[in-house]
């Protein structure tokens, strides 16, 4: 583990956010937002943003908890900003395997009450979003909380208790992942919170999207709105 995360000691209280990212590096991360119009050089800035945001939103004087950074590739190709963090490897497997091992780690800490993980491609995520995800753990009536994003799957997912069962035997990389989630909850007895819907940016066309929202000053991203020249 490679750690400054100074700042981030104050903020424990037993809450704990993951944040699973990948090393912004070129032909790497976000290759399916290339385009004719968007070539690969433009496409890794944009990956950086979206990770420098992320890390700002992430070190807000509300954020709710301590903060760890997953990490796929090489600390040495993080932004400076994101060096703030604890950072851990995520391993190998696919995204069920990571997230079981991540989630087990983080519930192995002493005192840990609850644990959400987030990616890096929701450089707008509303704070407030984060902020109801740990307010619905708290809550006796929920064990999971997820966000649901348009695509099928989630940009959020909690618990207050460590339920593996939950990243195994899923349809990753499909339109349900969510629903196969949801099902496999509520047949374990599994109390489970949505939070309101939101999307990655993935593809083009989410990137567009992206692009109206900042335009129309619905949503924030700083880095990402300096890269898109908006």
């Amino acid at each position: 583990m490679r750690s400054t995360g100074k700042a981030q000691i104050r903020r424990n209280d037993g809450r704990t956010l993951v944040l699973v990212a990948k090393a912004p590096v070129a032909g790497r991360v976000k290759t399916r937002l290339a385009s004719d119009d968007f070539g690969e050089p433009r496409v890794l800035d944009l990956a950086t943003a979206f990770l420098r945001d992320t890390c700002a939103l992430l070190t807000h004087p509300l954020m709710p908890a301590r903060v760890v950074l997953a990490l796929d590739g090489d600390p040495e190709d993080l932004p400076v900003s994101a060096l703030s963090f604890p950072i851990v490897p995520q391993g190998d497997g696919d995204l069920g395997q990571r997230l079981t091992r991540l989630f087990a780690a983080q519930f192995a800490v002493p005192g840990t009450r609850s644990v959400c993980a987030i990616g890096s491609d929701t450089p707008h995520l509303p704070l407030a979003f984060i902020v109801e995800a740990f307010s619905r753990l708290a809550s006796p009536d929920t064990d999971v909380v997820w966000g649901p994003a348009d695509d099928g799957g989630y940009y959020l997912v909690g618990m207050n208790r460590f339920v593996p069962e939950l990243f195994q035997d899923i349809p990753w990389s499909s339109n349900d992942v969510l629903t196969v989630s949801r099902q496999r909850a509520g047949s374990a007895g599994i109390r489970s919170a949505l939070l309101p819907p939101w999307y990655d940016i993935d593809m083009p066309a989410d990137l567009a999207k992206l692009q109206q929202d900042i335009l129309r000053k619905t949503v924030t991203a700083t880095g990402t709105t300096t890269v898109l020249g908006l």
